[in-house]
């Protein structure tokens, strides 16, 4: 009982809901915004024999954003994701032409 009053007085509790509220909307836009790389992938990679690097770059980028804010959500850590730290950047993207 003493966890519950110590929580519902809790500035810092109540912070972290606000938090995670505004995080849940970016992974929503960013889930969006994926499809939408996804999508302009496969057409680019109908019309050529390579893939967009600027899209590899981005969409890798854009999904570790998105696993850092579930990361979040999740209780798995106290960092916040971006807008409220670096935008992480892209690792181990594979070249174009793969």
């Amino acid at each position: 009982m003493q966890a519950l009053k110590n929580n519902l007085t809790s500035e810092v509790f109540w912070l972290r809901l606000v938090f995670m509220l505004l995080s849940l909307l970016l992974v929503e836009i960013a889930a969006s915004i994926l499809v939408l790389l996804v999508i302009g992938q496969f057409l680019y990679r109908l019309f050529n024999e390579s893939s967009h690097l600027t899209i590899l770059e981005f969409s890798n980028s854009l999904g570790r954003f998105i696993l850092h804010s579930y990361r979040f959500l999740s209780y798995q850590t106290e960092d916040k994701p971006f807008p409220f730290n670096d935008w992480p950047e892209a690792q181990d993207t594979p070249k174009a032409e793969d």
